[in-house]
């Protein structure tokens, strides 16, 4: 067999290998989510959403007053918090349905509220880097344990203990920034939010992206899920826009 003959045919298994990896789709494809419907939020720069399923509600915070609100899932306001950020980003409902946990990005900090926005405890985490590049999602698992998200410069996926020091922290890299994330308990993973990549990514620790799903537009900042549903809540802070996307 010519020699180019025998190349050719090592470069038509190598590329398949390449493209479509362990898990036998191909690495760099994009799935498409369905939009349901987009609503205008009454207030600005929303950054950080977290969905109650037993309510039906959504918490979501703004970037432009530092506020955080209740609504419902046509983004109409039902309440405003007391709290007021400094820079305000990502936000998840604790399991007891009782508070909420909010990251403070350039000061590094979780923060427990009740649902009225008194502070409940407040614990600085110690992460190096640009202060407009921190600390930018929360969230948590059945078990109770929290998960934060850095933005960049590294991206970080950060577990803490229960006495809320660091566990671990795992340096990421499959999108240019990670603008939040939220736990799916359905799915047992994580999905990640990109800003500047315009996508959402199935993710977990130990296998990494196991799916993109591409986004029409940048400055999405916040995502929650309504998991029986198969429904993704979306906030974008340029357009102050709260969309629904579904899988299905």
């Amino acid at each position: 067999m010519k020699t180019n003959a025998k190349l050719l045919i090592c470069i038509s298994w190598i590329i398949p290998l390449t493209l479509f990896g362990c898990g036998g789709a191909p690495a760099d494809s994009a799935s498409q989510l369905r939009l349901v419907n987009t609503y205008k939020l009454s207030f600005g720069e929303p950054s950080g959403i977290t969905y109650d399923e037993i309510e039906n509600v959504l918490w979501i915070v703004s970037g432009a007053d530092q506020k955080i609100y209740k609504t419902n899932t046509a983004g109409v306001v039902l309440k405003k918090l007391s709290y007021t950020g400094e820079d305000l980003e990502g936000i998840a409902l604790d399991s007891s349905g009782k508070s909420l946990w909010i990251v403070e990005e350039r000061k590094r900090e979780l923060i427990q509220l009740d649902l009225d926005g008194s502070v409940l405890l407040k614990v600085s985490i110690p992460l190096p880097g640009k202060s407009n590049s921190g600390l930018e999602g929360v969230a948590k698992n059945e078990q109770n344990t929290i998960f934060l998200l850095n933005e960049k410069k590294p991206g970080k996926f950060v577990e803490l203990n229960s006495d809320l020091t660091i566990k671990s922290q795992t340096e990421i890299y499959f999108a240019d920034d990670f603008s939040d994330m939220v736990y799916s308990a359905k799915e047992k993973c994580f999905f990640v939010l990109s800003d500047e990549n315009r996508a959402l990514y199935k993710w977990t620790k130990e296998t990494g992206v196991i799916q993109k799903f591409s986004l029409p537009k940048t400055k999405y900042e916040g995502v929650a899920v309504n998991s029986t549903a198969d429904k993704f809540f979306l906030v974008n802070d340029e357009t102050n826009e709260l969309s629904i996307y579904s899988l299905k």
